[in-house]
């Protein structure tokens, strides 16, 4: 599946991303921009929100020019909410304008490969807000805005694109077995599977050889379900945020089927930035 693809037909990812900008921007205004992000211990909201308008920022650089940019370092001007708000909204509405002015097929930089289009910047940047917005919510105690049919694209976004992403950076998924993800509440799964490498050492057992873990190969990911494997079943917005590291495998809507430290060492694995 080309990495622009959506999982999830129908979707607008240039509209999906307005939608959670607004109401970044939205609940930025009910936030202390001082307050800590849990999920990025060394900031607080202020750096939450630099951050992700900066992204915006240098996608739109992206989109327009077709090549790579440099990433900006801009910031409010004041810690007060409102001008927090403010600025964040300005980069959000500029970003906007450009993707929705895009041709989505047009030739365009990504970081995943030399084929991308202009689609791919839609994509990113919609789950890109999400999941911070996820972390706004934390920080400011908010009820969190994940729609399920994104995160159904979010869980695919991370496994076609970051899954490879991270382990050509040296971070391999720790992957003993073929494992599924089961999205509870859009009857959507994804099995990954180890992909062979090398001959196992002589003497070892099929025990030794099943449970040694692939680190030279990308796992192979497949949509489909297997009722034989181990399993992690939870709602697709939880399956996106642990696969993002923001829910722990402990939380309450969280099911592991099967054995509980292959799908633990599996979660702990860095399998996004």
């Amino acid at each position: 599946m080309d990495s622009a693809t959506p999982a999830e037909p129908g979707l607008d990812f240039v509209e999906e991303f307005a939608s959670a900008a607004e109401w970044f921007a939205t609940h930025l205004g009910r936030t202390s921009a001082r307050a800590p992000v849990p999920a990025c211990p060394d900031w607080s909201v202020l750096d939450l929100v630099a951050h992700l308008g900066n992204v915006h920022a240098w996608a739109a650089t992206v989109v327009e020019t077709g090549a790579k940019a440099e990433q900006l370092d801009d910031r409010p001007s004041s810690a007060r909410s409102r001008r927090v708000s403010e600025w964040y909204l300005a980069k959000a509405e500029d970003l906007y304008e450009v993707l929705r002015a895009a041709d989505p097929s047009a030739p365009c930089w990504t970081f995943v490969d030399d084929a991308g289009t202009a689609a791919f910047w839609a994509r990113r940047q919609a789950h890109e807000t999400v999941v911070h917005g996820f972390d706004l919510a934390v920080a400011g105690d908010h009820e969190p805005r994940v729609p399920p049919r994104l995160a159904v694209d979010g869980v695919s976004e991370v496994l076609e694109v970051f899954l490879g992403r991270m382990h050509r950076r040296g971070h391999p998924a720790v992957l003993h077995r073929a494992l599924e993800l089961r999205a509870t509440d859009a009857e959507e799964s994804w099995v990954l599977e180890p992909a062979p490498v090398g001959i196992p050492a002589q003497g070892a057992s099929p025990e030794q050889r099943e449970e040694r873990p692939t680190t030279r190969a990308v796992p192979v990911v497949t949509r489909g379900s297997r009722d034989d494997l181990d399993r992690i079943e939870a709602p697709a917005a939880t399956l996106l945020t642990l696969l993002w590291r923001r829910t722990r495998p402990d939380a309450a809507d969280v099911r592991l089927v099967g054995n509980e430290d292959r799908l633990r060492a599996f979660l702990q694995s860095r399998l996004t930035p």
